[in-house]
């Protein structure tokens, strides 16, 4: 992994180098192990000592603060997904700036290049909250980032999305349960598990021919995602996927992660 920083950005640049892991039997990188790369520039941002006095959530106390991704989101050309693979393009190149300072959070904004390619073939942003260890509530950003970072507080975030409140009578429902394997550093369902559960239902979806307008689509591909997480799951928590379209908008699925019947993601 060779990381860059530029300061006055303030920006990162990472690459990353792909392993046959991420890769299904069909030699095509999916998107729960994309998810899965995408934390690396994000954990690189928060503790690696070239992010030092630049990125919001370094210099943090680990015993009283942590830091959670409250959305994230990312859009795909459809070259994203026809280049990269097992045999080709070992390495892709991630950006990272901060394109917006809140009270308790910050927004992170960025391209993915592959080589040989100057043109992003994908962008990407998430919404990272300072929260406290012991109340799992959010706090607010150290006095230092309000002030080195007081203009971007006056700018506009970028894309976010509001939580959904209700869905239609059909649904798919796939229930799973949390495993050890799913728990990250913060002790909770890592955000790239919840990938992992969609693609599950969605599997799920298509070979009981659940879904009338991604069914007959050929050669799908997926365009853009966006997950907005509302509460935290465990270890051992029973959780229950609910996904539908929605015939006023085609080629979009939808989704709710519920736990005891409160949506969660």
């Amino acid at each position: 992994m060779d990381v860059s920083v530029d300061p006055q950005g303030p920006s990162m640049k990472i690459i990353l180098e792909l392993q046959p892991e991420h890769f299904n039997k069909e030699e095509n990188l999916t998107h729960s192990q994309f998810a899965r790369l995408l934390w690396i520039p994000r954990i690189s941002a928060l503790y690696h000592t070239k992010a030092n006095n630049i990125f919001p959530s370094s210099h943090l106390d680990q015993k009283t603060v942590s830091v959670f991704v409250r959305y994230q989101g990312a859009t795909f050309s459809k070259q994203f997904w026809e280049t990269l693979n097992s045999e080709q393009n070992q390495s892709i190149c991630v950006t990272l700036t901060i394109a917006h300072i809140g009270k308790t959070s910050y927004m992170f904004q960025g391209d993915i290049v592959v080589p040989g390619n100057s043109t992003a073939v994908a962008q990407h942003y998430v919404q990272m909250v300072h929260v406290s260890t012991e109340t799992r509530r959010p706090i607010p950003l150290p006095q230092w980032v309000t002030e080195k970072y007081r203009h971007l507080s006056k700018s506009s975030p970028p894309e976010n999305m509001q939580p959904l409140t209700s869905w239609p009578n059909r649904v798919q429902k796939y229930c799973v349960t949390v495993a050890q394997r799913d728990i990250d550093v913060n002790q909770h369902t890592n955000q790239a598990s919840y990938v992992k559960y969609v693609e599950e239902a969605i599997s799920g979806g298509l070979r009981s021919g659940f879904y009338t307008v991604l069914g007959q689509i050929t050669d799908p591909f997926i365009e853009k995602v966006g997950m907005l997480y509302r509460r935290e799951t465990l270890l051992g928590d029973q959780l229950e996927i609910l996904n539908w379209e929605d015939s006023a908008k085609p080629r979009k699925l939808f989704f709710s992660n519920l736990k005891k019947q409160q949506s969660c993601i």
